[in-house]
């Protein structure tokens, strides 16, 4: 029977991900952002991988919404920012000045990850909180509105940057942009993969652009892997992007490498 299967290794998965926390199987790559305006590795997207014993690499989209569902989720939270914060304090001991942006799920606010915590750790690790930015999506702002709003205030109130992930994808967010404070829009990538010269997703990016600088956001587009959209997003005067033209998300011991090849890119 297909769905006693299905129940069966959903529950394999979450017994794994319980050992996984305490195994230490999960590991943090980071792929690489690049400002436009100055052509420079500004910092990178934190992005969680699971080594599993058995399964090898198992993708975010197969365990992150059972993490979500299971309450896991807030361990695994911590865990993201505690090495976000070393690998910045890492960085800076190196004198390089790059910024890391997390993924934060609506299941973490505000209880799982209060900005008391946050605070905690940049000041343990002796990192800028400016230099942590905390990535949202739209479906943060639809449990309970008024206790995202206090929670996103008072990050913000400390110094963090605040990002909307994937917009454009949701519920349209402009009565969004008006009542939460964020810093920045970013594009999602399916807009960006089938942008071309003169179609409908090319004329989305503009409008979000335009719309973002007049309202004072910076942008960044994810999923850019082609030298033609670089192109167009730098005509457009998008602030930010990453991609596979850049990079794909690498471990850490990995991106100095990459740095070093990205720079040769843009000079």
């Amino acid at each position: 029977d297909l769905m006693a299967k299905d129940a069966e290794n959903k529950r394999s998965l979450e017994n794994d991900l319980q050992l996984a926390i305490r195994r230490n199987e999960f590991r943090l790559f980071f792929q690489p952002i690049i400002d436009l305006a100055s052509k420079r590795l500004a910092g990178a997207e934190a992005l969680i991988r699971w080594k599993h014993p058995t399964r090898g690499m198992v993708p975010p989209d197969a365990f992150i919404p059972l993490s979500e569902e299971t309450g896991l989720i807030v361990d695994i939270g911590l865990w993201t920012l505690e090495v976000a914060c070393q690998q910045l304090a890492t960085w800076q001991a190196q004198s390089k000045d790059y910024y890391v942006s997390l993924n934060v799920s609506g299941r973490q606010i505000p209880d799982g990850l209060p900005s008391a915590k946050l605070i905690e750790s940049v000041r343990r690790h002796g990192v800028d909180p400016a230099k942590l930015v905390i990535e949202i999506t739209e479906g943060v702002l639809l449990g309970d509105f008024a206790k995202a709003q206090a929670w996103l205030n008072s990050v913000r109130e400390h110094g963090f940057r605040i990002y909307l992930d994937d917009f454009g994808t949701g519920y349209s967010s402009l009565s969004y942009l008006k009542r939460f404070p964020v810093d920045t829009l970013k594009i999602d990538k399916s807009f960006i993969r089938d942008m071309s010269e003169d179609n409908s997703d090319r004329t989305l990016v503009e409008a979000i652009i335009a719309m973002a600088n007049s309202l004072h956001l910076t942008v960044v587009a994810e999923g850019v892997e082609t030298g033609d959209q670089l192109a167009l997003l730098t005509k457009m005067g998008c602030n930010y992007v990453q991609g596979y033209h850049f990079s794909k998300p690498v471990p850490a011991d990995e991106f100095d490498a990459v740095a070093v090849r990205i720079g040769g890119m843009l000079t």
